[in-house]
C-alpha cells in the first residue's frame, strides 16, 4: 500500500511540472495558428513562430470560474468593438444577433397565421367557380391561389435563411440564449 502512494505521489509531482510548450504563428492570411509540436510549424513561418508561456491551472487565476447553469462563457471569437465597449461576435453584436432570429421567426410566423385564413377564402372561391363559372371568379381564384403559393414558398425561403443563421452562428460561437 505504501508502495502505491509513493508512486501517486511521484507522478503527481512529477505532471504537475510537465508542461508543453505552444507555438503560435500568424500566417499570410493574418490567421493566428497555434500547435505543441514544433514540427507542424511550416518551413516559411518557423522564424515567426513565437513560443507562448505554459498556462497552468494556478495562473489563470480567479477568472476562470464555473460558469453558472444557464448561461455561457463568451468564445474565444469574441471582439470588443474599440468605440462602443461592447461585444462582438461573428462581426456583430448582441442586439444584431437577437433581431436577425426574432426578425425572421417573427416573418415566419405572421405568414403562417394569415394561411389557414387565406385557405379558407381559396375553398370560398373554388365553390364560386364550381357554381358560376365567370371569368371575374375565375381570376380571384387563381389570383388567391398563387398568393398562398408565395407564402408557402416565402416560408420556405425564410427557414432556409434561419437555418443559415443559426449555423454561421454556431459558427461564430453566438451564444444560445442569443438566437432564442
Amino acid at each position: 500500500m505504501r508502495f502505491l502512494i509513493y508512486i501517486l505521489i511521484a507522478f503527481y509531482l512529477f505532471a504537475s511540472h510537465v508542461c508543453a510548450a505552444v507555438y503560435e504563428w500568424k500566417d499570410d492570411n493574418g490567421v493566428v495558428n497555434f500547435t505543441d509540436d514544433p514540427g507542424k510549424i511550416p518551413a516559411k513561418y518557423l522564424k515567426k513562430a513565437k513560443k507562448r508561456p505554459s498556462i497552468t491551472v494556478e495562473s489563470l487565476g480567479p477568472s476562470t470560474a464555473a460558469v453558472p447553469e444557464g448561461r455561457e462563457k463568451l468564445p474565444a471569437a469574441e471582439q470588443l468593438h474599440p468605440d462602443k465597449k461592447e461585444v462582438l461576435i461573428g462581426g456583430h453584436n448582441e442586439e444584431w444577433w437577437r433581431s436577425s432570429f426574432n426578425n425572421t421567426r417573427n416573418e415566419i410566423k405572421a405568414i403562417q397565421e394569415r394561411l389557414p385564413g387565406k385557405k379558407e377564402e381559396l375553398n370560398t372561391a373554388r365553390r364560386k367557380v364550381t357554381i358560376y363559372p365567370f371569368p371575374q371568379y375565375r381570376k380571384a381564384y387563381y389570383d388567391l391561389l398563387g398568393e398562398i403559393e408565395k407564402d408557402e414558398a416565402r416560408i420556405g425561403e425564410l427557414g432556409g435563411v434561419l437555418e443559415t443563421l443559426d449555423i454561421e452562428a454556431a459558427k461564430a460561437g453566438v451564444p444560445l440564449d442569443w438566437r432564442r
